[in-house]
């Protein structure tokens, strides 16, 4: 299988974002659907084989239960157009939840990435993941180090309360979320099985940084038990 269908609907519907057009259109939709659940398909083996922890919750998940609805929450969104133009899913049995944390596969006509890493919206798992960076600061220079990772998220200016300035992590607390990113190439996307080999390189030299992070939530979790 190849993605020309996918990429094709995003590129249409970027273009005529309506509901009109989105329900005229609803078996290219349906048809360009298909092809991205059998991609989910095969991305939820590689990320089984690479992160068995993963995968034992994965593997017998319906992929759908992976995939976000293109239609927007117009209560939420600041974007004006009621369709993302975008097959996205985050590989959880509960996509919502902030943990456990797992990776995102975003295929788009302007770009197809695959990302890992941590955006703790609430301040409660913010500063859990910042005590733990504070803590472990060159653990996590080591892997980004070691896995040629650039992480990238929002930061502050300034380095966040209950921090000093010139904390030896003062960079990494800034940040408000953490992530990495890999950018699949045309090349990459010559057919659904190249692609897989492309994703689990990724999710290979991704991975410590996910355990890394996810590692945070496990000892608050034994904190809170003891």
């Amino acid at each position: 299988m190849n993605f020309d269908r996918m990429l094709a609907y995003t590129d249409a519907l970027s273009k005529n974002n309506n509901r009109v057009w989105f329900h005229d259109n609803h078996a290219d939709y349906d048809d360009a659907k298909e092809d991205f659940l059998t991609l989910l398909d095969v991305v939820k083996l590689e990320i089984a084989q690479q992160v068995p922890e993963l995968g034992d919750r994965l593997l017998f998940e319906n992929s759908k239960n992976f995939m976000y609805r293109i239609p927007r929450d117009m209560r939420y969104s600041k974007a004006k157009e009621p369709y993302n133009p975008a097959f996205r899913a985050y590989f959880s049995p509960k996509k919502s939840n902030f943990l456990p944390l797992s990776y995102y596969l975003h295929i788009s006509h302007e770009g197809c990435y695959i990302e890992t890493g941590a955006y703790p919206w609430e301040t409660k798992n913010l500063n859990i993941l910042r005590s733990y960076i504070a803590t472990n600061f060159e653990e996590l220079d080591e892997i980004v180090f070691e896995n040629g990772l650039a992480v990238y998220g929002e930061k502050l200016k300034r380095v966040p309360a209950g921090f000093t300035a010139d904390h030896p992590a003062a960079d990494w607390l800034k940040y408000k979320f953490w992530l990495v990113e890999h950018d699949f190439t045309a090349k990459d996307m010559t057919d659904f099985s190249t692609f897989a080999i492309a994703a689990s390189s990724a999710i290979s030299r991704f991975e410590p940084l996910r355990k890394f992070l996810s590692a945070a939530f496990e000892i608050s979790a034994d904190d809170d038990y003891e």
